[in-house]
């Protein structure tokens, strides 16, 4: 291990951090393209948010403010619980550079219970009927017209400086939601912030078979 202050210490810091990046831009290529292995089980949505704040937290730094609000007992989803984390960290990134210009950053997270029948649907595009728990990551920043938001879940599309992200973030959310069989909606204005709602469907166990327990995130819990 090299010391801090040695002359290389800064270097193998960058080497770091760049081997990182590399890490995970290529597990969001995997996950975008479908090839990275999914091990779904029941999960409580409620309880892997809550197990992952203090990593979120630190993530979008002590000048954003974040909430929590879980709807009560909403029940259990089943997917992949990399794929959920990978969706709260991405939508979490998004939101904290989306409030990078607001005094103070405010960024929600919250979860409920939703259901939608097909007359609702009928009216409301890409709204799919069933049961659903939403999960909405919601921030107070420059919101976007409807041209970007449009283009939002396009590979490697972003509004971003050059090399400040990948444009897969969103597109890799998108690959996952789909892939669960879930759908999202985005609600922005300029000037006005954005949410995000992924609804994924309500896990229900096969008549017969007792549901096992829904697990929560394998994040350390926040204190």
């Amino acid at each position: 291990l090299v010391e801090p202050g040695h002359p290389l210490a800064d270097s193998l810091e960058e080497i770091n951090k760049a081997a990182s990046r590399s890490a995970d831009l290529t597990r969001q290529l995997l996950t975008f393209a479908r090839r990275q292995a999914a091990d779904p089980v029941p999960l409580d949505l409620n309880a892997t948010v809550d197990g992952m704040l203090q990593m979120l937290r630190q993530l979008i730094g002590e000048d954003v403010e974040l909430s929590w609000t879980p709807g009560s007992n909403p029940g259990p989803i089943r997917m992949d619980p990399s794929q959920l984390d990978q969706i709260l960290t991405n939508l979490c990134v998004n939101a904290r550079d989306a409030v990078a210009e607001a005094d103070p950053g405010r960024v929600t997270i919250e979860t409920r219970l939703d259901a939608f029948d097909p007359a609702y649907c009928a009216g409301h595009p890409g709204y799919l009927p069933g049961r659903y728990l939403q999960l909405a990551v919601r921030d107070n920043g420059c919101g976007m017209p409807k041209e970007t938001v449009a283009r939002l879940f396009e590979p490697y599309f972003t509004t971003k400086e050059k090399g400040k992200g990948t444009g897969l973030g969103l597109a890799t959310v998108y690959g996952i939601v789909k892939q669960n069989h879930g759908f999202i909606v985005v609600e922005s204005e300029p000037g006005q912030g954005t949410v995000f709602r992924i609804y994924l469907p309500l896990y229900v166990a096969p008549t017969g078979e007792s549901a096992p327990a829904p697990q929560g995130s394998s994040c350390p819990e926040s204190p």
